[in-house]
């Protein structure tokens, strides 16, 4: 697990500083009305993970209600990760877009994430190792996964959405 999580790090680090080198106007900006820009992956991505952590406090403060991972939702995470892979997509829950603002400061939201992920690690560092292997977190798509799984779908996320970003990348320097 803490391979994964030194990935997501080493990830954000790259993509925030991949990033820096643009202005503000240039993260906000929307090659149509129906894409998000920069900014509004990244806070895609944010959000994500903070509705991750959230719900994941919630349902561990209950440990006795937690399942097991089924077989079903390890195979449907695979599927989802073959998804993310090839570049197709699917609407994201409301949860996890709702509300993105229209103006990202990306220094800001580079605060915001620095924290909250330093919150989720702390979470993740503190939590009972049979906990962890339990379906701490329902995915809308792969049901119930464990920790591990969790880390893994959020890895994959990430990587999917800055295939996003790099092409609109390409669309600002034009």
């Amino acid at each position: 697990m803490t391979e994964k999580i030194e990935n997501l790090n080493k990830e954000l680090s790259l993509t925030f500083k991949r990033l820096s080198k643009y202005s503000n106007q240039e993260i906000n900006f929307k090659p149509n009305s129906k894409k998000w820009s920069i900014g509004e992956n990244m806070y895609h991505l944010w959000l994500t993970e903070i509705t991750t952590e959230k719900y994941i406090r919630k349902k561990t403060s209950y440990p006795d209600t937690l399942i097991n991972v089924s077989k079903i939702a390890k195979l449907r995470l695979k599927l989802l990760k073959l998804i993310f892979f090839l570049g197709l997509k699917f609407k994201a829950p409301k949860i996890v877009v709702d509300p993105i603002p229209e103006n990202i400061d990306l220094q800001e939201l580079k605060n915001k994430w620095l924290k909250s992920r330093d919150s989720f690690e702390i979470l993740i560092n503190n939590l009972d190792e049979e906990i962890l292997k339990k379906g701490i977190l329902r995915h809308p798509l792969a049901g119930r996964i464990d920790m591990n799984m969790t880390l893994s779908f959020l890895l994959s996320h990430f990587i999917h959405h800055k295939k996003i970003i790099h092409k609109l990348e390409k669309k600002i320097n034009l």
